[in-house]
C-alpha cells in the first residue's frame, strides 16, 4: 500500500477536523477518541455527495473498529480517513489508528468466517478490495492503515 502523507505527530484540539493534503483528489478528516460520528457522515456527503452511503457505511465501521480495538479510543488518540478520489471510478478509502491497545501484541484486521455479520464482513461485500499494513518503529506497531477500494461504474455502484 502507498503511503499518501504523514500523519500528524501529535494530536491537536479541535478535533475533528478536516486535514489539507497537497492533491486536489485527495481529502482527509481527523477524528479524536470520541465515537461521535455524524461530522464523518456530513464530511463524506460534502465531498462525495453522490456516492456517500457506502462510504459512511464503511468509514464508520473502521474509525469504529479504530476507537474499539486500538490506542484511538483513548483520550488523545485519533483516527485518520482519507478519500483518494485520483482514479474516479476506483476511490481509495484509508483508514488509519493508533496501533494496538498492548505495546507488546500483534493486533490487525482479519475477516472472521464465523462472524458473517461482523464490521469487516460488511466492508468485504460492500468493497472491490480491502487490505492493511502497520507502520512499524522496530519495537511496536505505531499505527495500522486499512485501505479499501470501492467500484463507482455503474455496475459496482448506484449513487446514494
Amino acid at each position: 500500500m502507498q503511503d499518501i502523507e504523514a500523519r500528524p505527530r501529535t494530536p491537536g484540539t479541535g478535533l475533528p477536523r478536516r486535514l489539507r493534503l497537497d492533491h486536489p483528489h485527495r481529502h482527509g478528516i481527523l477524528l479524536g477518541h470520541h465515537r461521535e460520528y455524524t461530522v464523518l457522515a456530513g464530511w463524506f456527503r460534502t465531498i462525495a455527495p453522490g456516492h456517500a452511503t457506502r462510504l459512511i457505511r464503511v468509514a464508520r465501521i473502521l474509525a469504529g473498529n479504530a476507537h474499539h480495538h486500538s490506542r484511538s479510543g483513548l483520550p488523545g488518540g485519533t483516527v485518520r480517513i482519507v478519500l483518494d478520489r485520483t482514479r474516479p471510478l476506483l476511490p481509495h478509502l484509508y483508514v488509519t489508528d493508533e496501533g494496538p491497545l498492548q505495546d507488546d501484541s500483534i493486533d490487525y484486521p482479519r475477516l472472521e468466517k464465523r462472524a458473517p455479520g461482523s464490521g469487516l464482513a460488511l466492508v468485504e461485500r460492500l468493497s472491490v478490495y480491502w487490505d492493511f499494513s502497520w507502520d512499524w518503529d522496530g519495537a511496536r506497531i505505531r499505527a495500522t492503515t486499512v485501505q479499501v477500494v470501492f467500484d463507482l461504474t455503474a455496475l459496482g455502484m448506484a449513487p446514494g
